[in-house]
C-alpha cells in the first residue's frame, strides 16, 4: 500500500516535470518573440483575470498563455508538495518539494516585477530561475521513486561523483551566459566576435568535454544512461549553432517569423533538459551519500517495502 502511494507521488512529480518542461518552452518563446512586455500589467492582463480575445493578437497570446500555464504549474507543484508531505516519509524528497514550492512562488514573483519594473535584469533572473525549478522537479521525480533507496544500476566512484558534480556547475554556467546573451538581444548584435561569442563557444566546449570524461569514466550501466546525456548535449550544440545562424543578422524591427523564434526557444528548452540530465546523473552518483544521514530506521522501512 505504502509503495502504491509512493508510486502515485512519484508519477505526480513526472506530471510536473512536464507541465515544467512545457513552461519553459511558453517562456522561451516569450522572449524569442518579444512579447514579454504585451501585457502591461500584472497580476492581472488588461485590468482583469482573462481578456476576451487575447488570443487573436500573436505578441498576447504568446504572453497570456505563458502566464496562464505558469498558474496551473504553480497549482499542480502546490498540489505535488501536498502529496509529498502526506505520503513520503524520506526528508530529502520533502525538502525538494519544499524548495520547489518556494521556488515557484519566487518565480511568480520575478515575473511580475520584470513586467511592472520594464526591468532586463530581472528577466534574465526570471530564465535562469525557470531553469533551476525545471531541474528541482527533475530531482524530485529521482527520489521519489520507490527504489531510490536500494536503486543499484549506477554503481559510481569518486571520480564519477566529483565530474558528475563539476557537470551540473558548468551546465548551470553555460546556460546563465546563454540567458545573459538572448535577453540583451540587438545590443549582442552581430556576436560573432565578441567575447560573449567566445566564451559561449568555450562552455560548449566544457560541458561536452566533462560529460566525455564522466561517460569514459562510469560503468557500463552508467554509459547506457549517460548516451540520453550525450545525446541532449549533441542536440543542444546542433540547435546552438543553428539559432546563431538564423538570429545572427536578423533585425528587430518586424516581426520574427517561425525558425526565428522556435529554434532559439527550443535551444533553450534543451539546455533544461541537459540540466535536468546531469542533475538526475549527479543525484544517482552521490546517491550513497545522500542516504547516509537517514536513520536506520528508515532504511530498514524502505528495504522491507
Amino acid at each position: 500500500m505504502v509503495s502504491d502511494l509512493r508510486r502515485t507521488v512519484h508519477n505526480t512529480a513526472r506530471v510536473a516535470v512536464a507541465g515544467a518542461f512545457l513552461l519553459i518552452l511558453a517562456g522561451g518563446l516569450v522572449t524569442s518573440r518579444g512579447a514579454g512586455l504585451s501585457v502591461p500589467d500584472w497580476p492581472l492582463a488588461f485590468g482583469q483575470v482573462n481578456p476576451p480575445g487575447w488570443w487573436r493578437i500573436e505578441s498576447v497570446r504568446t504572453e497570456h498563455g505563458h502566464r496562464i500555464l505558469a498558474f496551473l504549474v504553480a497549482l499542480w507543484t502546490a498540489f505535488l508538495g501536498l502529496r509529498v508531505y502526506r505520503f513520503e516519509d524520506r526528508p530529502l524528497a520533502r525538502r525538494i518539494a519544499a524548495a520547489g514550492a518556494v521556488l515557484v512562488l519566487v518565480q511568480a514573483l520575478l515575473g511580475g516585477l520584470r513586467v511592472l519594473r520594464l526591468s532586463v535584469d530581472l528577466a534574465m533572473v526570471h530564465g535562469l530561475v525557470g531553469q533551476l525549478f525545471f531541474a528541482l522537479l527533475c530531482a524530485l521525480v529521482v527520489v521519489t521513486a520507490p527504489d531510490w533507496e536500494t536503486y543499484q544500476r549506477l554503481p559510481n566512484t569518486p571520480r564519477e561523483r566529483w565530474l558528475s558534480s563539476t557537470l551540473v556547475a558548468v551546465v548551470v554556467a553555460q546556460l546563465t551566459l546563454g540567458i545573459f546573451i538572448r535577453h540583451i538581444g540587438a545590443t549582442a548584435r552581430p556576436l560573432a566576435g565578441t567575447w560573449l561569442y567566445y566564451a559561449h563557444i568555450a562552455g560548449a566546449g566544457l560541458v561536452l568535454s566533462v560529460a566525455l570524461d564522466l561517460h569514459a569514466a562510469g560503468s557500463a550501466a552508467s554509459r547506457r544512461s549517460g548516451n540520453v546525456l550525450l545525446t541532449g548535449i549533441t542536440a543542444q550544440i546542433a540547435l546552438g549553432i543553428a539559432s546563431f545562424l538564423v538570429t545572427e543578422q536578423m533585425t528587430h524591427d518586424r516581426q520574427t517569423t517561425a525558425l526565428e523564434a522556435w529554434l532559439p526557444t527550443l535551444h533553450v528548452g534543451c539546455g533544461a533538459f541537459v540540466l535536468g540530465s546531469s542533475l538526475t546523473r549527479s543525484l544517482h552518483a552521490w546517491r550513497e551519500s545522500l542516504l547516509a544521514p537517514l536513520p536506520r530506521r528508515n532504511l530498514q522501512r524502505g528495504a522491507a517495502r
